[in-house]
């Protein structure tokens, strides 16, 4: 395996233990417990300057040169794409929802719910279909030569919350994930 599908597995299991947080907050939620709306912003804003602003544009960048190289792989592959730009705008959406709410707009208990439902059930469906069916795609087209070019094409950027280095606007949700045991 490449080092760089070793990186985009490394950045799905990162985002699986924060939609598991995600997951147990909305448990939390539907028994009546008060969400804590900063901790969930928290997360939500990870994902949309780490995985939308950096993850999903590499996974692109790889599907686009796939598609040149094997041209049969045009289809799944744009369709994926197609699916992080989906992604990216709902995500947006729900992090403009929360950030409301945090300025004291009113929304129904009802109504977050089952938007923060609808967000972890996409964000789950796009991870096991990219691990259950299109990185295993990928590494059986494409070749070592293939690695070799796209390493060299490829910008990659430190994980800001799981790398070495936790950025200062992550400190809090690294706390809380320490706490609650979900950073390996």
């Amino acid at each position: 395996m490449s080092t760089i599908m070793s990186q985009l597995h490394l950045d799905h299991l990162s985002l699986s233990r924060l939609l598991d947080v995600l997951k147990d907050k909305l448990v939390s939620l539907k028994a009546g417990e008060n969400p804590d709306y900063q901790l969930i912003l928290d997360v939500i804003t990870y994902i949309v300057d780490y995985a939308d602003a950096h993850h999903h544009p590499l996974e692109d960048q790889i599907y686009d040169y796939a598609i040149q190289q094997y041209p049969s792989s045009k289809q799944a592959l744009a369709e994926v794409a197609a699916e992080h730009k989906q992604i990216r705008d709902d995500t947006r959406e729900f992090q403009q929802l929360i950030e409301s709410i945090l300025m004291d707009s009113v929304v129904s208990m009802d109504i977050f719910n089952q938007r923060l439902e609808d967000f972890i059930c996409r964000q789950y469906d796009h991870l096991n279909h990219e691990e259950g069916k299109i990185f295993p795609m990928l590494e059986k087209l494409l070749q070592g030569k293939d690695w070799l070019n796209l390493q060299v094409k490829l910008q990659t950027r430190e994980d800001p919350l799981f790398g070495d280095n936790v950025a200062e606007e992550y400190k809090r949700l690294y706390k809380s994930l320490i706490q609650e045991n979900a950073v390996a």
